[in-house]
């Protein structure tokens, strides 16, 4: 007999009652606000009266397209945000899934502030899912002149902390489960800065726990308005709502700039201008040294920027069939390929349409390789755990299949030593298709960027780049990867890695520890894989 049964019946009913209305008053207290004002506005096109347009045209030569240059290293890749946040006179447009309240978030959030006091136009839109760390840090943005901080569908109670926001969101999980997870920065109309990195101490080494290799893409020419009219798109987007309609705040506005000028102060001494005369590995000396002798050093060719519309969020999407989202363009041009696809995805799970598209690759001898993340260096041991599921049909087909280890990830002269003592990961998301077209953005190659969140690409036709991250992806894979094949004969699976200059073979995935088993163990049957 159940405990609630000894109880009377009068008491039942009355806890029942309560219980019920007080889930009345948490969904009615969880619902946005039905109409809201938004001022529509439109990006400021490029000029040459301002100093971006000048350099960006000097740099892109008529009739080249769009100009363009690699961000394969976090300090370079930060520096041309911040230099060209420096050198904005007119506007700044950005775009974040992530802007976190750490050194790094702080960074940027002060350059943007520092534009915005100049009388730069700033438009800041961020995804809502891990502002609970940063509302303060975007409310005391907000409080200077020119700064307009919009949030991508946002929770609209319980704002204290994650846990409170999905709890007080649960009613609503089907739209609240569908993020932004676009990530774009761009200055004056002139350049953009595109690709996988958010704004957080782990996407630009900085972090003690764990780090990210990521790629970014600096931009100018005919794809930067193309690309300020996607921001256009997601800014003047219903499903997205103005931060104070969100999150009102009673101070004035002096004490929120003081507040602001208080809480980023620690990122002062952060991100030094690298040397004028030290390249990247990839021979590219930093945007703000290219900066003071233009033309800038850039590659040249067509970019097709496109991305989701914004109305995805309505799921839409969710069956694996629409045919306008990221995730398909990119599936079309992997179908159009007739030599290599090369993939670097941290979160690979290919479902069912993947796999076909694989399947079909393979019987045109089209050759395949794909890197990403083992189980023991991914933040997200489930969608590893998923990934796993296909791994055996991968390496049938006979696409070549490399995982990042982090600790021979440690031993490159170059990443290694930056990453210090934290675990290293990729997080880029890469493809290069016959040697001659790279797509960069922001989707991974798995369901929820297929099927949930809005993301961001972009196809670059031109054989240098694909060289540049063909070049990068070899580096990751050659110098911090395990090799994985099957036992013959059967279907088990070998890790095959490097440990003091020799060859090691692992037997099950290699450097997971107990409390990632117990975790997959307990919760991964009861995960849907369109969640990951």
């Amino acid at each position: 007999m159940s405990l609630i049964s000894n109880f009377p019946r009068a008491a039942s009913a009355w806890r029942l009652c309560l219980a019920i209305a007080t889930l009345a008053v948490l969904q009615a207290c969880s619902m946005l606000p039905p109409h809201v004002e938004r001022a529509s506005t439109a990006a400021i096109p490029a000029s040459t009266d301002n100093l971006l347009g000048r350099i960006a045209e000097q740099s892109v030569p008529k009739g080249k397209g769009s100009g363009f240059r690699p961000l394969p290293m976090s300090p370079w890749s930060m520096d041309a945000r911040l230099t060209i946040v420096a050198n904005a006179q007119k506007s700044l447009d950005v775009q974040y899934y992530l802007l976190q309240n750490d050194v790094t978030g702080h960074k940027l959030a002060r350059a943007i502030r520092d534009a915005a006091v100049r009388g730069v136009r700033v438009r800041l839109l961020v995804d809502d899912m891990y502002t609970a760390d940063s509302d303060d840090m975007l409310l005391a943005l907000a409080a200077y002149p020119n700064v307009d901080i919009r949030l991508f569908n946002p929770f609209p109670s319980g704002r204290a902390s994650v846990m409170t926001r999905w709890i007080f969101a649960l009613g609503d999980f089907s739209r609240v489960n569908h993020r932004m997870h676009n990530k774009l920065l761009i200055a004056d109309g002139a350049f953009a800065v595109a690709g996988g990195r958010n704004i957080a101490d782990e996407y630009f080494f900085m972090s003690k726990e764990g780090n990210f290799v990521d790629f970014d893409l600096f931009v100018a020419g005919e794809a930067v308005p193309r690309l300020a009219n996607i921001f256009d798109t997601y800014w003047n987007s219903p499903r997205v709502y103005p931060l104070h309609i969100v999150l009102p705040s009673r101070k004035e506005p002096q004490a929120l700039r003081d507040a602001f000028e208080q809480l980023t102060a620690d990122s002062l001494p952060a991100f030094p201008t690298p040397a004028p005369d030290k390249p990247d590995f990839m021979g590219y000396l930093p945007l703000s040294a290219d900066f003071q002798h233009p033309p800038l050093k850039l590659l040249y060719g067509h970019i097709e920027p496109f991305s989701d519309d914004p109305e995805k969020v309505s799921g839409r999407a969710e069956l694996g069939d629409d045919k306008t989202t990221v995730t398909a363009r990119v599936r079309a041009a992997i179908r159009e390929a007739r030599t290599d696809i090369v993939i670097d995805s941290p979160y690979l799970i290919p479902g069912k349409l993947g796999m076909d598209g694989m399947r079909t690759a393979a019987a045109h001898g089209v050759r395949m390789q794909v890197v990403t993340n083992s189980l023991g260096s991914n933040d997200e041991p489930f969608a590893s755990a998923a990934y796993g599921r296909y791994r055996v049909d991968m390496l049938k087909m006979g696409v070549n299949l490399y995982e990042i280890d982090s600790s021979q990830l440690h031993q490159d002269s170059l990443i290694g030593g930056a990453l210090h003592s934290s675990i290293g990961r990729s997080h880029s998301k890469l493809v290069v298709l016959d040697r001659k077209t790279t797509f960069v953005g922001s989707m991974n190659m798995d369901l929820r960027s297929s099927q949930l969140n809005t993301e961001l690409g972009m196809l670059v036709d031109s054989p240098e780049l694909a060289e540049h991250v063909r070049g990068l992806i070899e580096r990751l894979r050659a110098g911090g990867s395990y090799k994985l094949r099957l036992r013959q004969p059967g279907d088990h699976i070998e890790w095959v890695g490097i440990e003091d200059g020799a060859e090691k073979v692992y037997d099950t995935d290699p450097g997971v520890d107990f409390g990632t088993k117990l975790q997959l163990w307990l919760l991964f049957p009861f995960v849907s894989e369109s969640l990951l």
